[in-house]
C-alpha cells in the first residue's frame, strides 16, 4: 500500500511538472502572438486554439498534486473548531464525494474521447486538430486525481487522528 501511495504522489508530482511547463509554453506563445500583432500585424494563427489546449493541461495536470500538497480551497470556519476524529472523518467522506464525482467525470470524459476519436471530430481551426487529443488530457488528468483522491482515502484510514 505504502509503495502505491509513493507512485501516485511521483505520478502527481510528475503531472504538476508538466502542468508548469504548459503555463510557460502558454505564457511564451500569447506572449509571442500579443508582440506579433502590436508591432509587425502578424498572427501565429493558432495561439487562441493552443493556449487553450494548454490550459486543459495545466489545469487538469495539476489537479492531482493539489490534493496531494493540500493546496484546494476549504472552508476552515467550522472545520479548525472540530477535534481530530471529526475532521478525519470528515476528511473521509469528502474524499469519498470526491471520488464518486471525479469518477463520474472521467467516465463521460473516457467516454468523449472515444466518441471523438470514432467520429474523427478535428477543431474548428485550420489546424483541424483532432479532439480526441484535448479530451484526452482532460480524461487523463481526472483519472490521475482519481488515484490521488485513493491515496488520500488510504493515507487517512492508515494514520491515527491528529490535528491538522
Amino acid at each position: 500500500m505504502a509503495a502505491a501511495g509513493r507512485a501516485v504522489e511521483a505520478l502527481s508530482t510528475a503531472a504538476m511538472a508538466v502542468s508548469a511547463v504548459a503555463t510557460m509554453l502558454m505564457t511564451a506563445l500569447i506572449t509571442v502572438e500579443v508582440v506579433g500583432r502590436s508591432f509587425f500585424r502578424v498572427s501565429t494563427l493558432v495561439s487562441d486554439e493552443m493556449a487553450g489546449y494548454l490550459l486543459v493541461v495545466l489545469t487538469f495536470f495539476g489537479l492531482a498534486d493539489s490534493l496531494r500538497s493540500d493546496s484546494f480551497i476549504r472552508v476552515d470556519l467550522l472545520y479548525d473548531r472540530w477535534g481530530p476524529r471529526v475532521k478525519r472523518g470528515l476528511d473521509i467522506i469528502l474524499l469519498l464525494v470526491a471520488l464518486l464525482y471525479t469518477a463520474l467525470l472521467a467516465y463521460y470524459f473516457w467516454w468523449f474521447v472515444g466518441e471523438s476519436y470514432r467520429f474523427g471530430t478535428t477543431s474548428i481551426y485550420f489546424t483541424r486538430t483532432p479532439l480526441w487529443i484535448p479530451q484526452g488530457l482532460m480524461a487523463v488528468g481526472a483519472s490521475m486525481l482519481i488515484l490521488q483522491i485513493l491515496a488520500e482515502i488510504g493515507k487517512r484510514l492508515a494514520a491515527p487522528p491528529r490535528a491538522r
